[in-house]
């Protein structure tokens, strides 16, 4: 009686594990994709953490800060510097920013300059922020030069849309916010923001011949995690009195 009864359980020990495989199976495949994910999300802000410390040490044009409104407000003097600028006519897209960055990275990174001297290309140090302005159909982006270039020094552009140029001792007023590039949308509502700022403070007004919404981005686009980001909207001011 017992002898005859051990196959019959052998076989339903045999139907449960081969039932259990598929389960056992999913669980370890979860266990591994839940791995790789969380080793994949340590790779990008890895990656994006040392993205954001090396471009906060990239040099900066020299200011001075001359006012704080609130925690994300400030007004600035800047000493005169250098920009290479492209403009482009006829779109504030992304479209048109994007040609004007890649034309003056171009420039930057030496595929597209030519030293006066020698007509070989040169490539120079990347600097904060990348700057973007727009009027009207028009919009400029533009890359600071490092302090210790001239315009006599500098290469030549060799695109026509990027022009070299000395932009003087001037004030401004920004403010600052994290995240991604800012739609234009977005761009309208801080500039209305640091308008409402101002007002609070009654020490300075735009200038009112010069008010061109100013657009500065300090952290690459691709690498750095959004929400370590800085951008700024601002323009030009003069005192209120």
């Amino acid at each position: 009686g017992p002898r005859h009864q051990r196959v019959p359980e052998r076989g339903l020990l045999a139907a449960a594990e081969l039932s259990a495989e598929p389960m056992i199976l999913a669980a370890l495949l979860r266990r591994v994709v839940a791995s790789l994910l969380v080793f994949g999300i340590s790779v990008r802000y890895g990656l994006g953490l040392a993205a954001w410390r090396a471009a906060n040490r990239l040099e900066r044009p020299a200011y001075e800060t001359i006012a704080k409104i609130g925690r994300n407000v400030e007004v600035r003097r800047y000493a005169p510097y250098i920009v290479a600028e492209a403009t482009i006519t006829g779109t504030t897209d992304k479209a048109g920013s994007g040609a004007g960055f890649r034309a003056c990275a171009g420039f930057l990174f030496g595929s597209k300059n030519k030293e006066r001297s020698t007509q070989q290309p040169r490539p120079m140090a990347m600097t904060a922020p990348v700057r973007m302005n727009t009027e009207g159909d028009t919009m400029k982006v533009s890359f600071v030069m490092a302090k210790n270039e001239s315009l006599r020094t500098l290469p030549v552009p060799t695109e026509s849309i990027v022009k070299l140029r000395q932009l003087p001792a001037h004030t401004a007023a920004f403010l600052s916010f994290p995240g991604g590039r800012p739609s234009p949308s977005v761009v309208d509502r801080k500039r209305r923001a640091l308008d409402a700022a101002l007002r609070r403070n009654g020490l300075f007004k735009p200038k009112p011949r010069d008010d061109a919404t100013l657009v500065y981005g300090y952290h690459d686009p691709f690498i750095t995690p959004a929400f370590l980001r800085r951008n700024e909207v601002g323009y030009f001011v003069e005192p209120a009195k």
